[in-house]
């Protein structure tokens, strides 16, 4: 049997569950940095659950993805939105431990159904261009790569049909 993947809206409280999740060193091999601490998580999701940056431009969605009955947190989805706009830039992270299950592909269709309903009919997303989960994941959600390269990341793009 394969374990329910949910989403729920972000909080603070879930900082130091994060901290966890997001606490291999090997999850920021594409993107780098280093693992937050619960201390940086806290002040991150203290702005993230406000829903909106401060000038009122973009609107913002954070999700935890869960499995389980238990409701055990394995990563997060997120989108930004310009206000009023059509199209969202998306991401996924699913902490090391929790990998190669299927859990950020399921997660990212849930977001995609979420965006959807708000309106959104364009995603984006930019991806190292070695990071063939995160390609998969892409795919799996109808997107293509572009020639655009930001930061050494490839934009993709697809519609939300």
């Amino acid at each position: 049997m394969t374990e329910t993947v949910a989403l729920r809206p972000l909080r603070v409280t879930d900082a130091a569950e994060m901290a966890v999740v997001l606490a291999h060193p090997d999850l920021y091999r594409y993107t780098g940095g280093e693992p937050p601490s619960t201390a940086d998580l806290e002040r991150l999701y203290a702005i993230q659950t406000r829903g909106r940056s401060a000038d009122g431009t973009e609107e913002w969605l954070n999700d935890i993805v869960v499995v389980g009955d238990a409701q055990r947190a394995v990563g997060f989805v997120q989108a930004t939105r310009p206000t009023g706009q059509r199209t969202a830039e998306i991401s996924w992270v699913i902490g090391q431990p929790w990998q190669r299950r299927g859990y950020a592909g399921r997660a990212a269709l849930l977001l995609a159904d979420d965006l959807r309903a708000r309106g959104v009919t364009q995603v984006i997303a930019h991806i190292h261009p070695d990071h063939e989960a995160s390609q998969r994941v892409a795919e799996r959600l109808g997107m293509s790569p572009t020639d655009v390269v930001v930061d050494g990341e490839t934009r993709w793009t697809g519609p939300l049909a």
